[in-house]
This record gives C-alpha cells, sequence and structure tokens, in this order.
C-alpha cells in the first residue's frame, strides 16, 4: 500500500506542474491581452480622424495617411492576435493534457478503491479482524498487526479523500479547458475580422492613391512650402534657445555678474530640469483627446513613398476647438507665429524646452509661470480640410527630442 500510496502523490504532483505552467505564462499573456487593448483604442481614434476626412472633398491625402496608418496598426493587431493565439494553443494544449492525466490517475484511485471495498466485503465479519488479532504470537506481534489494521482503515479513508479532491480538481480543470476554448474562438473570430477590414482597407487606399496619383505635383508644391516653413520655425525657435541659455536667465550669480555662455542653472532651475527628465515617458498630452498622426523623424511619405517628410515634433490630430495645455511646468519665453503653424508658444522647463504650434488662440503671455496641465491656447482648425491638428516638440538645449517617447502612452 505504501508503495501505491507513493505512486498517488508523484502522480498528483506531476498534474501539479501541469496546471503551474499555464501559471507561468499568464504574464505574457496579460501582456498581450493589454497591447492588444492599446491597439484597439489607437484604431478606433485612426478611424475617428478617418471619418473626419472622409466629410471634407480637399482631404484625400490626409485620408490615404489615415488609412495607411489605420492599415499599419491593423497589421500590428493581428500580429498580435496571432501571438495571442498561438499562446492559447498552447495553454488549451496543457490543460487538455492535465485533464488527460488528472483522468487517468482519478480511474487508478478508483480501481485501487474497488479492490479495497471488495476485500472489506469479503472479510466484513468482525470475527475475522479479531482471529487476525488474537492469532499474534505474541504481544509485539498483536501490537504490529493492530498497527496494520488502523492504518489499513486510515489509508481508505485518504483513499476516500483523494478521489473527492480529484473529481472536484478534474471538473475544475474542465470548466477551465472549456473557458480556454471559448476565449480561443472568439480571437479567432476577432483575427478574421480584422484581416477582412485590412484587405477593405488597403483596396480603399490603393484607389484613394491612384485617383490622387494625378495631384502629386500639386501635393509635392504644398509639402515643400510646409517644411520650408518648419525649417523657418525651427531656426526660430533653435535661435531663441540659444539666447535663452546664454542670457544669464536661470544662471548662478558669479561676483555681482552673470556668466553669458552656456550659464549653469540655478539650484531651482535644475531641480526643475530633473524633474522634467524624471517624467519622460509619463507626461500628459498636450490635449485631452488626440490621435498621432504625423511622427518625429525623417521618413517616406504615408502616401508617396517617393517623398521624404522631416517632422521636427509630432503632430497631433484632435477635436475641433480643442484646448491646448502645458504638458510641464514652467516659463513661457516666446510667443510666435508662422503662415503654415499659426501661432506658436515656447515653454522652458531649466534646460528642457517644449513648443506647441498650430495654435488658433494663445491665453499665456511672455514670462508668464504655467503648471502642469494648464491651458496656454486652441488648437487650429484648417478650413480646407475641416482636420484639427497640433504640433508639439521638445528640445533639450538646442537639442530635438522625440515628444512621443516622453508623452504617457
Amino acid at each position: 500500500m505504501s508503495g501505491f500510496f507513493s505512486f498517488v502523490v508523484l502522480s498528483f504532483l506531476s498534474v501539479w506542474l501541469l496546471f503551474a505552467q499555464p501559471a507561468r505564462a499568464q504574464y505574457g499573456k496579460e501582456e498581450l491581452q493589454a497591447k492588444r487593448e492599446q491597439l484597439l483604442k489607437e484604431i478606433a481614434g485612426i478611424e475617428k480622424a478617418l471619418e473626419e476626412t472622409r466629410r471634407s472633398h480637399k482631404a484625400g491625402v490626409e485620408q490615404a495617411r489615415a488609412l495607411q496608418r489605420s492599415i499599419q496598426a491593423r497589421e500590428r493587431l493581428i500580429q498580435n492576435l496571432h501571438a495571442e493565439l498561438q499562446q492559447i494553443a498552447r495553454l488549451v494544449d496543457q490543460k487538455q493534457q492535465a485533464v488527460t492525466t488528472l483522468q487517468q490517475q482519478l480511474n487508478e484511485l478508483k480501481k485501487s478503491y474497488a479492490r479495497m471495498v471488495v476485500y472489506a466485503y469479503k472479510n466484513r465479519n468482525a470475527g475475522n479482524w479479531i482471529a487476525f488479532l488474537v492469532s499474534a504470537q505474541n504481544f509485539n506481534d498483536a501490537l504490529m498487526r493492530l498497527r496494520y489494521v488502523r492504518r489499513y482503515n486510515e489509508y481508505r479513508r485518504q483513499q476516500a479523500a483523494l478521489i473527492t479532491k480529484a473529481k472536484k480538481e478534474l471538473e475544475l480543470q474542465t470548466q477551465q479547458l472549456l473557458l480556454r476554448q471559448e476565449e480561443q474562438r472568439r480571437l479567432l473570430e476577432q483575427e478574421q475580422e480584422q484581416r477582412s477590414k485590412l484587405l477593405n482597407e488597403k483596396r480603399d487606399k490603393d484607389k484613394l492613391v491612384k485617383k490622387l496619383s494625378k495631384q502629386e505635383k500639386e501635393l509635392k508644391r504644398q509639402l515643400a512650402y510646409k517644411q520650408k516653413e518648419q525649417e523657418k520655425l525651427k531656426k526660430q525657435i533653435s535661435d531663441l534657445i540659444r539666447r535663452e541659455m546664454a542670457s544669464g536667465k536661470g544662471a548662478e550669480k558669479t561676483s555681482g555678474t552673470r556668466k553669458e555662455t552656456a550659464a549653469p542653472l540655478t539650484p531651482e532651475a535644475r531641480a526643475l530640469s530633473q524633474s522634467f527628465a524624471s517624467n519622460q515617458g509619463k507626461l500628459p498630452w498636450p490635449v485631452e483627446r488626440g490621435t498621432i498622426v504625423e511622427r518625429f523623424g525623417t521618413h517616406a511619405h504615408e502616401v508617396f513613398g517617393n517623398l521624404k517628410i522631416k517632422n521636427n515634433g509630432i503632430d497631433i490630430q484632435t477635436t475641433k476647438g480643442a484646448a491646448v495645455r502645458a504638458i510641464f511646468k514652467g516659463t513661457v519665453v516666446a510667443i510666435l507665429s508662422n503662415p503654415a503653424y499659426q501661432k506658436a508658444v515656447l515653454i522652458r522647463h531649466g534646460e528642457y524646452f517644449t513648443v506647441y504650434s498650430n495654435l488658433k488662440t494663445v491665453e499665456v503671455t511672455v514670462n508668464e509661470e504655467v503648471e502642469t496641465r494648464q491651458k496656454i491656447g486652441s488648437a487650429y482648425t484648417d478650413p480646407a480640410t475641416g482636420l484639427t491638428t497640433v504640433h508639439l516638440e521638445i528640445w533639450k538645449g538646442a537639442s530635438m527630442l522625440n515628444p512621443e517617447q516622453w508623452l504617457a502612452r
């Protein structure tokens, strides 16, 4: 009996290890689910922006760009769903293996218990047990036989308890298996739905690009104009930052004078810089609701791949009349104006600077202290396309940074 009992313990240990494997994979599963939710929100934002472009007859390029962004996001979503399906398929296999193993152990327990019941029935006469005890050769032998009888009865109770426990565990694992299979079915449906939408979007984009190709010359001219104005704005900002850093504002005093070049920060300004830097990836967005429609750096045009676009910041599409907010506390350095970027506000945060352009109105003044999320103006809506976009830049001294890496996800 002791050998069989050891076998039962080892069997349950092996089943437990099977159950533990999905638990170890849980972290990756939750990570994939979070990414899926994030991508679905991103696609919802793009679809909303796409719907706005469809209302305007002059937003063909923006519509094509929105379609391309949606296609890219949907492809990432499909990849994520596929990874989820692969993972859940492994979990389903593990659950099925656990259920099968557990069912086998339960069957063995039942067979063993049945043999004990038969044996107990055949020896149900109390006299048999008494005869077994009194037939002992000496007192020690009788004591060992008594212990054996007690252990036998205890073992029967343990077997009954193990069977009950195994039945409950089997029911639980079977239910979990069914839930996993249902989750697998839903994910598969989602993947098929997204693939269908992706195919339709690619068709729509191809039709639109073919139509827009006739206007490529004019679009190139418009793009060149905007790039030229962006360089002008960049120079304005760069000059202002250089003068600001060298002007002695925020610099430490030395023998009654101020250093004139690359003046060191005061303890207060240094603390503000450190606070700004420590919030990388956690800064609030400059608008309450929005979608990034143009990313930082040099990259191919989303519609005409042979064209290159250089963006000194990011463009965020938002709602008409949206409030534009400071992403961190600081001091207003300048208010600028640019034909392509409308009004712009430059704010200093120690050695860091943020620029908010494409504003319709400005509600702050130069040298004003602003707080995080304080409204500094309202977003500009292009009357030709009906789209509302805010341009955000982040600088550290004379270096431009990628704002997307600084904002909260």
